[in-house]
């Protein structure tokens, strides 16, 4: 798969693969709801652009994160690549369906 045009070595159809995906998805959710008080905006730009970062890097490998941002903190684009990443996932989901459904048998009505 590519991310940015960087090309990644992982199977969203590998059960190892998508465990790992799942476990960190879920730490996306889990760190972003942790209240930081008194914080700059520029501040929570950089930690939600970091949880991105460390997803990234726990999934696809150390250092895949500084590959693809070059070290900007944009959270817009954070946001685009983590969603891409998403859609990916769920392409793959869609595509093992459909094979399932070609090879399946039909049910009668």
């Amino acid at each position: 798969m590519q991310i940015k045009g960087i090309e990644i070595d992982f199977d969203f159809l590998d059960a190892d693969n998508v465990e790992k995906f799942e476990n960190e998805a879920k730490k996306v959710v889990e760190k972003s709801k942790i209240e930081q008080k008194e914080i700059t905006y520029s501040q929570a730009l950089k930690m939600e652009c970091e949880i991105v970062e460390d997803f990234i890097d726990n999934v696809f490998g150390k250092g895949v994160s500084k590959k693809i941002f070059k070290g900007k903190k944009n959270l817009k684009e954070h946001i685009e690549v983590f969603q891409e990443i998403a859609d990916e996932k769920n392409n793959a989901q869609q595509d093992l369906q459909n094979l399932y459904n070609q090879y399946l048998p039909k049910q009668e009505k």
